[in-house]
Parts: C-alpha cells; structure tokens; sequence
C-alpha cells in the first residue's frame, strides 16, 4: 500500500472562546483543492463549546489541543511545536481563505523560497496595502500580513518563535527579525479574509507601546519610525470620531484595486 505523500504545509489555527469562528476557519481549510496540509488547533482553553467540539471533531484534525496558555504568543508557539509539514501557516479561528483555490496558488511560489506572502483582507482593509518587496526597508516589510504568510521551518530554526513577552505585536516584533536575515516572495493577490475584531483593535495603547518596543530592539532609527506610527494613528482616531473611517478604508480599497490594474 503506498504511503500518503507528507504534508506541505502546516495550517496552525489558534483559537479561544471563538466556536463559530473555528467552524468557518474549519469549513474554509476543508474547501481547499490542494490537499497536501495539515490542520493543528491550538484552543486556549475555552469555556464556550470549543473543547467539546474539539473533542468530536479531532479525529479529523491532525493534532489538537485544549488548554490554558500564556497568551497568543505562547499558543503560537504550541503550534509550532506541533508542527510537521516545511511550511507553516497561522491562520487564526475566524479567517477564512479567500476562496478554495488560496493555496493551490501560493504552492508553486513555495519552491525554492523560505517565506512566502500575500494580501488578507478584513473590514475592506487591505494588508499590506501595496506589493511589498525584499529590498524595500525593513519597517515597511514588517507590516506583512501574518495570516497570508507561510514561512519554512528553517526560518524559525534561525531566528527562534515567537516573543511571549508581546501581548499583541508578536508578530510584527517576529517579521523584524526574520527579514533582517530572510528574503521573502510577495503574491500580489488576496489570500485571506481575516476576521475583525481581534486583539489587537482591543487595545490600541497597549498596540503602540508595543510596535514602540519592537521597534527600539531592532530598529537604528526606530525614534522616527515611532513617531510616524504614533502620527497615523491620531489620524485613524481622528477620522473615526469623525465619522469618516469607513470612507478613508474604502479609498484605501478602491486605491490598492486600481494600483493592481
């Protein structure tokens, strides 16, 4: 009897107190024409049906786990561990890829590159905004999108996981390292829709001390950056007391649709 070929990819879905949005995660991974994943669920420990769920529908995951952790950092790092395939994905309960053919397209780009990635989407908010390329500076290469990117095992060997000490740019805080030392492929097309909602817009003072730390440990000019970044923020409050955000993320849409024109 021959063997089932290994998995390519790693599909590593963290998750808590977010049943419905597992399910669609789930649903979305199972939709896909190419085959050759795996998907592992890292569950914090929900109280809200996940566990049971988890429990019944493990048989068709390839690895799970339900319980407390330290943080998103941490349960990313379980799903590192847990981890099998060269190339691994974090795609979080809730995001869904665009549509089932994602990965069919990202496969042919894996060949020879360590890290590959593209656009994701949530709220008509397109992330990055434009193609970003490996010889742009390293700040604007940070902002890739962590769900729309597959990075090779070897990666991680070289630069460690993620850092538990953030609560919410860990990955921001894992791209600044990886990409001082890593190039990347950039597939100019839209991988994934990424739930709103998350952590990060929970808490936007604890987002800019954050981006501010991650910065100083491995940025030169990192009092510039900071200030730019603190810059559009205000201006992000700002259009939205005023009403206007809605408007701002739709331009920004409609302007990221006709630069790929």
């Amino acid at each position: 009897m021959t063997e089932p070929a290994p998995p390519l990819i790693s599909i590593v879905t963290v998750v808590r107190n977010n049943l419905r949005g597992l399910e669609r995660t789930r649903a979305s991974v199972c939709s896909q024409t190419f085959r050759g994943y795996e998907h592992i669920v890292v569950d914090g420990g929900s109280t809200d049906g996940t566990a049971a769920w988890l429990h019944e529908h493990g048989p068709q995951l390839s690895r799970w786990v339900s319980e407390p952790d330290g943080g998103i950092a941490d349960a990313f790092n379980k799903g590192l561990a847990m981890a099998r395939a060269p190339f691994i994905n974090f795609l979080n309960g809730g995001d869904t890829w665009s549509d089932a053919t994602a990965l069919e397209r990202v496969v042919p780009h894996l060949d020879g590159a360590l890290i590959v990635t593209g656009h994701s989407i949530t709220g008509g908010v397109v992330s990055p905004p434009f193609a970003v390329r490996s010889d742009q500076p390293l700040p604007r290469r940070a902002w890739l999108s962590h769900q729309a990117s597959f990075v090779h095992r070897s990666v991680f060997d070289a630069c460690g996981g993620f850092d538990t000490r953030f609560r919410l740019c860990m990955d921001y805080e894992f791209w600044l390292r990886a990409l001082q030392r890593f190039d990347h492929v950039f597939i100019d097309e839209l991988l994934v829709d990424f739930e709103a909602g998350g952590v990060s817009s929970s808490d936007p003072a604890l987002l800019a001390r954050e981006l501010a730390v991650a910065n100083r440990m491995h940025l030169r000019n990192a009092g510039l950056i900071n200030v730019r970044t603190a810059a559009r923020q205000r201006l992000h409050r700002a259009l939205g007391r005023l009403g206007c955000f809605d408007a701002y993320r739709r331009w920004r849409l409609r302007h990221w649709q006709r630069a790929r024109v």
